[in-house]
């Protein structure tokens, strides 16, 4: 089974400002161009309308907008209204339509999926535009035959992404006002314009001849949701095409900001990383302390000289700064620990010198009075001995370094 390609009609408002800038587009001249390719531009050919209709709407609408005003103030010079014919002489002519949201001119996209453009036909023939041309023809017979002469331009456009068709309707309607009758615009005086489902129903039909079908029935599918009491689906937001570019090249350009970011943090993360294996590779050899100081040394001659610049290369950076503070921390974290360590250590050792000494108490009460003096002399002396020793074993004492005692505890008895 083939697939089903829909054909796709969109409405967009428009006010006559904005020919301007409709033609400065269509001409390639400026504007939202970046997505087009200049090298295709030259086969972009017109449908409907004379070469200079933006100017000629123009200056019918201005026709339409003094005419009105004449008739205004014919019409209040014959009442006699003195006041308020003075405030419409300041005011000037009244735009010939009346205001909305959307504007008195409607722009008119028709197009369909690129695969269905790219269809070739049963020769196979490459670079065919056998569908283009197909899609044309019964794009130009709809437009004529649902806006008549209001469609005031046609286009196909061929340097873009995808083959569509422009086209712009300029509404006009006939009213009886000042007791004469006026042109204006009114975009309501087409059925397909009033009524959006209607005019994909027509375009469905109409482009049924050539392959094609009408797109999703969103609105009745919405009804039919509420009808049956269920969540209906989102509605659609229909944006511009440059619109939609701007949104798309603002979200890339934020997705590379991201990513850039990203690649400054990590390779801010690596060279913090090497500055901290700097730092430690230069507290393992020696060559700083673990307070990043660089390290001295004296010479064979016991003349003290300091050594010359070991510091690593990145020594005054953040991640340099923020390795030594971490080191600091670390060794002051294990020297505490050491000195716990130390501390219960001795403790475990004084009790087993205290339990020992409480035996040879005991065993110096059943001695001699002469023994128990020696014994007594002896143990004081060999308690000073055990004390020294520990003390010089702790590498975190404060007395290391400082005498520990006088020569004549150090002599032998």
């Amino acid at each position: 089974m083939s697939k089903i390609y829909p054909v796709v009609c969109r409405f967009e408002g428009m006010t006559p400002r904005d020919l301007g800038g409709y033609e400065g587009h269509r001409t390639r001249a400026y504007g939202d161009v970046g997505h087009v390719d200049m090298s295709r531009s030259s086969f972009n050919r017109p449908l409907l309308g004379k070469p200079g209709w933006a100017r000629e709407a123009m200056d019918e609408i201005r026709t339409m907008a003094m005419e009105t005003y004449a008739a205004e103030l014919a019409t209040l010079e014959k009442r006699g209204d003195r006041k308020r014919l003075a405030l419409r002489l300041a005011e000037g002519p009244k735009d010939p339509w009346r205001a909305s949201r959307h504007g008195p001119l409607r722009e008119v996209i028709l197009t369909a999926n690129r695969e269905w453009f790219e269809m070739t036909g049963d020769a196979g023939e490459l670079f065919s535009d056998k569908n283009q041309r197909a899609f044309e023809a019964r794009a130009v017979d709809w437009l004529k035959a649902n806006f008549g002469d209001d469609v005031i331009h046609a286009r196909a456009d061929l340097d873009e992404q995808v083959y569509h068709i422009h086209a712009v309707i300029m509404p006009r309607a006939t009213v009886h006002k000042y007791g004469v009758e006026c042109q204006v615009l009114q975009p309501s005086i087409h059925p397909l314009i009033k009524d959006y489902e209607k005019a994909q129903d027509s375009v469905g039909e109409w482009f049924s001849a050539i392959g094609l079908t009408r797109g999703e029935r969103r609105k009745q599918t919405i009804r039919d949701a509420l009808n049956d009491g269920r969540t209906p689906p989102p509605r659609r937001r229909h944006v511009r095409p440059a619109q939609w570019r701007q949104e798309e090249e603002r979200r890339l350009a934020e997705k590379a900001a991201a990513v850039e970011r990203k690649k400054r943090e990590t390779l801010a993360r690596e060279e913090e990383a090497e500055d901290t294996l700097a730092f430690a590779d230069a507290v393992a050899t020696g060559k700083l302390d673990e307070r990043g100081c660089e390290v001295s040394v004296r010479s064979a001659s016991a003349r003290t000289t300091a050594v010359p610049s070991l510091t690593p290369q990145r020594k005054s950076s953040a991640g340099f700064a923020r390795a030594r503070k971490a080191f600091r921390i670390a060794f002051g974290r294990l020297r505490s620990l050491a000195v716990d360590e130390a501390a219960r250590s001795i403790a475990s050792e004084m009790e087993r010198i205290k339990a020992a000494d409480e035996v040879i108490v005991q065993i110096a009460q059943m001695l001699p009075p002469a023994l128990r003096g020696r014994i007594a002399e002896t143990r004081r002396r060999l308690t000073a001995k055990i004390l020294m020793h520990d003390r010089a074993r702790d590498p975190f004492s404060p007395d290391k370094g400082r005498g520990q005692g006088s020569e004549k505890d150090d002599e032998p008895q």
